[in-house]
């Protein structure tokens, strides 16, 4: 691991993504362009797709109306109505990424790809010298419930704490469905979430604005885009919301060709994954033969499943015909799943980039193809950045015994005992290594001599220098132990350390929600998280907070 200096003069420490560290063979082979990763990812340059986009026509003033109808209810900025305005002009172009709506936020990693989208729409206009503008696509078609009713704060002894809307549905809806209307649950979830982050200079203002954007008047997707609405405010980021039925009357066509190009579709998914694997990757995400590659949401959003030219969807059939005319009358009922909802995104907008992370990429090997299919073309796609904050008294620890991430990332307790072991009373282990050597000098001494008037006394020397040996190894042992219960402080410091960066033993990004920055921070940690984040860059960056106070 190396320390770099970046061009703020601040420290940060850059990891190189690694299997170590969790990352699949195409994800890596992605990031150093390996010779043929090229066959899953087309896209040789954002100046390719620029070109190819401009023989496409978007209907984008629709498309702009109905961004301009949804952020004003999100509450967004006057630089968002700008960035929107833009889009109407047949030169502009967009970056995406999305996320599900997650409650308070979600986890770090949201704001992060939110962040970095804006540098890279900046960083791709100028390359271009066109206009491009970042796009957050909120996932309110999706229905995965127990990935969004959570989320984790630390509180002051440094534990995770789960905050959570315990509500659960009759049917699995899409969370723009999902309203907040349990009062009482939705009390709990921000109580947890308060107690857990404590009274601070900046909690009063934090927590009024969760509690403005957190009502029972809202849904997920609608409280969600009103939070990062207030959050991105100073940087334009549109915010998309897809359930929108104007939305869904605009796709009408796509959504039937999905059904009509059924063949063809699944050729390609299964003629790319046979690809994947032969090449000796994994496939990242896997479908069932008979998967229509659609949602319906019919007392519930369900996938519709294929046999033939007829669909069932839960008990109900359908032949084409009958599924092709529920579409035109009531498409605001149907979604694309994770394999076609990529291509409606290129479909609703000029996206000259995806930033995704290791497992979007991963899957996105899988669909490049299905772009050509509809006449779109495939984004250029970026590994979205990925970071650890380090809070002043952490990077304080690290430096004092010489921490490194990847110490975190193993066994925990292997830490633990070398910290413990640098502080153990100086001298010690080589005074107690000096009596088991002089022991065992004199004991192998006297044992030589006495052997010389009878042999038969060799293995019973040998097993009692092997009893002295043992109880002296025990003997240091137990003063080891006894450090250990003397040292509580010292490790207590540990695992807080491992629960603020390496929480539930995975990058801290995934789990703690920024609520926590901006309790201890203020809002301004959005401010230098901004400035902190490399948009281009892959690797995993710690930034320190010390930087902060600069």
């Amino acid at each position: 691991m190396k320390i770099l200096e970046q061009e703020s003069n601040t420290m940060s420490t850059i990891i190189k993504p690694s299997k170590t560290l969790g990352y699949s063979d195409i994800y890596l082979d992605f990031l150093n362009r390996k010779d043929g990763i090229d066959t899953f990812y087309p896209a040789p340059s954002i100046q390719s797709v620029a070109e190819q986009l401009g023989s496409i026509n978007y209907d984008r003033n629709n498309i702009a109306d109905i961004l301009i109808t949804q952020n004003k209810m999100f509450g967004s900025s006057q630089k968002v109505f700008d960035n929107i305005e833009l889009l109407r002009n047949s030169n502009t172009l967009c970056v995406a990424t999305g996320q599900q709506a997650c409650l308070f936020g979600g986890s770090l990693l949201i704001i992060i790809k939110a962040l970095a989208i804006v540098k890279s729409a900046k960083l791709y206009s100028s390359q271009l010298q066109r206009e491009v503008i970042p796009i957050f696509w909120i996932a309110g078609d999706d229905h995965d419930y127990e990935e969004v009713n959570h989320t984790f704060t630390l509180d002051r002894e440094s534990q995770l704490v789960k905050s959570t809307y315990e509500d659960i549905p009759n049917v699995e809806l899409p969370t723009a469905e999902l309203q907040f209307t349990n009062e009482e649950a939705l009390g709990k979830a921000k109580a947890t979430l308060k107690e857990s982050l404590g009274e601070t200079d900046f909690t009063k203002e934090l927590y009024d604005l969760i509690d403005r954007c957190y009502t029972t008047s809202d849904n997920y997707a609608s409280a969600f885009g009103k939070l990062m609405a207030q959050l991105t405010k100073q940087y334009g980021l549109i915010l998309f919301s897809p359930g929108d039925i104007k939305v869904k009357k605009m796709s009408i066509d796509f959504f039937q060709s999905i059904i009509e190009k059924q063949d063809t579709l699944h050729e390609i998914l299964s003629a790319t994954n046979n690809q994947l694997h032969s090449q000796g990757y994994h496939i990242q995400v896997e479908k069932k033969e008979n998967s229509a590659h659609l949602f319906y949401n019919l007392n519930g959003r369900k996938p519709i499943l294929r046999d033939g030219d007829n669909f069932t969807v839960g008990e109900k059939s359908f032949t084409k015909k009958e599924l092709l005319e529920a579409i035109a009358e009531n498409p605001e009922k149907f979604s694309p799943d994770v394999m076609t909802r990529p291509i409606w995104q290129s479909l609703l907008f000029p996206v000259l980039s995806q930033k995704g992370g290791a497992a979007e990429i991963a899957y996105l090997a899988q669909i490049n193809k299905i772009f050509e299919m509809f006449g779109l073309v495939t984004p250029f796609y970026k590994a979205r950045p990925t970071l650890t904050v380090v809070e002043k008294r952490y990077q304080t620890l690290m430096e004092k015994h010489s921490i490194q991430f990847e110490d975190l990332v193993g066994d925990i307790e292997l830490l633990v005992n070398k910290i413990l072991a640098e502080s153990f009373p100086e001298g010690i282990e080589q005074k107690f290594q000096s009596l088991k050597n002089h022991i065992k000098c004199h004991f192998e001494d006297f044992s030589a001599e006495s052997l010389t008037f009878d042999k038969s006394l060799e293995a019973f020397s040998k097993q009692i220098m092997g009893k002295i040996d043992y109880s002296l190894n025990s003997f240091e042992g137990k003063i080891f132990s006894a450090h250990k219960k003397k040292s509580k402080e010292s490790r207590e410091r540990i695992y807080r350390l491992w629960h603020s960066l390496y929480p539930n033993r995975t990058f801290q990004e995934r789990i703690l929600n920024i609520s926590y920055f901006i309790s201890r921070y203020g809002f301004e940690f959005i401010t230098f998280l901004y400035s902190q984040i490399e948009s281009e860059e892959p690797s995993h960056k710690l930034i320190y907070l010390s930087e902060m106070e600069k």
